[in-house]
């Protein structure tokens, strides 16, 4: 690997991890709320509790198939197009989005409050569990709407480079749930509707902490229900439809599995899968951040038809993430003891010996489940939608519940705790099947195993990848585009364009850019030769500057002013800015043909 690659590896690398702590806490809030209700019922209420919170996590699942439905399908869409700079089509689909998630929040929300009962007993609660179940779903459906909204907030945020106000939302909900869930439990003794009503109150403060942006000039994306581009719906559907079947097939085994405890185990082991499943969306947060950030640069480098840049993506999540992932699995299995003591105190007690066992047990699961998620999501990015939802279904359902059946009257709670490693396994392994399903016979090279076919994209010798450091690289990286577009055979004129225009614009970037401030910068540039048009796309990781806007404020008065861009515009047939990611992202276009004349 020569120098500029490993340049352009870290270029991607930063974009990556710039990204993930976003998404982490987007899958772990739902999750940390849980957890606090699951320690506070513990210790101020009883161990029933723990369990009545645990009855109604199946349906916490089917809000989550709804929030990641919509995640998963605008998070391609919105990619594909950012990739394509069609950003009036990206703004389409975040009015979509909001759409959709307000029907369908307000639909559940009415569906707790009005048939409370109803939901209780689909859950499985009888007796006095259903008389607190009830109580529970009325407090906590009251919240569903905003929480909602807010998951989805949260992930435009980021594409709005708003990361801070996420983070302080996040900061926000969790300091106002443990102290509205001490206030309204540990003092005003409201039992499990104070829990309930906690989480509602404080999933409020989420949203409103989030949704003022979007009421500033500074917003890049505004709500209109007049650009709400419902030609997208059935794509937006289709291609999050899998994480949402995943998550439902998650919940009608979370209710089997739940009778399975309660037959085998008791309400012992009922309880103490109930204290696992108020942590474990904690403990996969990160699997699933990694997996979102995946479908989310896929995404956009499938727009931009960036074959090398899927591969790097890939590279970086199965070493770098992955190593981080194993060093947390690592960090569970150390602090399982202590976990399970956060909710059962007294470590003499039958439940905490078997909420302590699953701890342990599933922390050798987490790396395997990140690199499901990494497989999942890239497989939703490369629309390869069909096996997506087979293993969903595989993977959510029978992988876990079937071993789980079997082993369970033999070994009792164990055989429920080991189910979740034997299935992991089982659906990793239904990738080569696939593959080779697919293929009809053996994959023969990398492209193969990642779906991409021999006309996606360009042919790598029509492609120039080149970082750049310095005013000495920009030179040099100018000639080799001449040279390059010549043995294409662009004709003279062409090349000389496409050189000059790479020469103004990145030596631009690299003499003002880069000491703006003092980060350490990259320039990535992407020339790609297609039907006799040659696309230069320059990345850098600087200061958001838009040339196209700057070309419009200068002066006609003094036309030496800023030649250098004025140079570039004359000569491009096309020349397309965004800020992608915090990424800024300068696509010019020359075609073949003698184009664009100097004023």
């Amino acid at each position: 690997m020569n120098l500029n690659q490993k340049s352009d590896d870290k270029l991607i690398s930063k974009l990556f991890f710039s990204m993930l702590p976003v998404q982490v806490l987007i899958f772990a809030m739902g999750s940390i709320n849980t957890i606090v209700d699951g320690i506070i019922a513990g210790r101020f209420i009883d161990a029933e509790a723990i369990g009545i919170v645990g009855l109604y996590f199946p349906m916490v699942n089917l809000m989550n198939a709804v929030g990641y439905t919509l995640l998963g399908g605008t998070a391609v869409l919105c990619g594909r197009y950012m990739g394509r700079c069609e950003l009036d089509k990206r703004d389409g689909v975040f009015s979509l989005t909001l759409t959709v998630t307000f029907i369908a929040g307000a639909v559940l929300s009415a569906a707790s409050l009005l048939l409370p009962g109803v939901v209780a007993t689909m859950l499985g609660a009888q007796g006095e569990l259903k008389d607190g179940l009830v109580l529970y779903i009325m407090g906590y459906g009251i919240g569903i709407l905003p929480m909602l909204l807010a998951q989805q907030l949260a992930a435009f945020l980021q594409m709005e480079l708003q990361t801070v106000r996420g983070y302080i939302g996040v900061a926000g909900m969790i300091v106002s749930n443990v102290a509205l869930d001490i206030l309204l439990v540990g003092v005003l003794d409201k039992g499990i509707l104070g829990l309930a009503l906690a989480t509602t109150l404080s999933n409020l403060t989420y949203f409103l902490i989030l949704v003022p942006y979007y009421f500033t000039s500074k917003a890049q994306m505004r709500y209109s229900l007049k650009n709400v581009l419902w030609a997208d719906f059935g794509e937006l559907i289709k291609i999050g439809f899998p994480g949402a079947l995943l998550v439902l097939c998650l919940a009608v085994r979370g209710m089997i599995i739940n009778r399975v405890l309660l037959t085998y185990a008791g309400t012992d082991g009922l309880s103490a899968l109930s204290s696992f499943n108020l942590v474990s969306g904690f403990f996969i947060a990160y699997c699933l951040g990694n997996g979102a950030v995946v479908r989310i640069l896929v995404s956009v480098f499938i727009g931009e038809e960036d074959r090398a840049a899927i591969k790097k993506t890939l590279k970086i999540v199965l070493t770098k993430g992955l190593a981080i992932g194993i060093i947390f699995a690592a960090a569970v299995f150390a602090l399982s003891p202590v976990l399970t003591a956060l909710f059962f105190p007294d470590r003499t007690a039958v439940v905490y010996h078997l909420a302590y066992q699953l701890f342990a047990i599933y922390a050798f699961c987490i790396p395997l489940v990140l690199i499901c998620q990494v497989i999942t999501n890239y497989l939703q990015a490369v629309g390869r939608n069909l096996f997506v939802n087979i293993t969903s279904v595989f993977d959510g359902f029978f992988s876990m519940l079937i071993p789980a059946l079997i082993l369970a009257p033999i070994m009792g709670a164990m055989g429920v705790w080991i189910s979740n490693p034997i299935g992991i396994v089982l659906t990793i392994l239904t990738v080569p099947v696939f593959v080779i399903c697919h293929l009809k016979r053996m994959p023969r090279s990398l492209d193969d195993w990642l779906f991409l076919e021999p006309d996606f994209g360009v042919p790598a010798e029509d492609v120039l990848d080149i970082s750049i450091h310095d005013t000495e690289e920009v030179g040099l990286t100018s000639e080799r585009i001449q040279s390059f577009c010549e043995e294409h055979g662009l004709g003279k004129k062409a090349a000389y364009y496409s050189a000059l225009c790479l020469e103004e614009m990145a030596g631009n970037v690299v003499e003002h850019g880069f000491t703006a401030d003092t980060k350490k910068h990259s320039l990535n540039t992407v020339v790609v030769f297609k039907s006799g048009e040659i696309t230069l796309r320059i990345k850098d990781n600087c200061k958001p500057f838009n040339p196209t806007e700057f070309v419009e404020l200068i002066s006609d008065k003094d036309r030496m002013d800023n030649i250098g861009i004025r140079i570039v515009f004359a000569l491009a047939d096309d020349v397309n800015y965004q800020n992608l990611l915090g990424l800024n992202v300068l696509t010019i276009k020359i075609k073949e043909a003698d184009t664009g004349h100097l004023s």
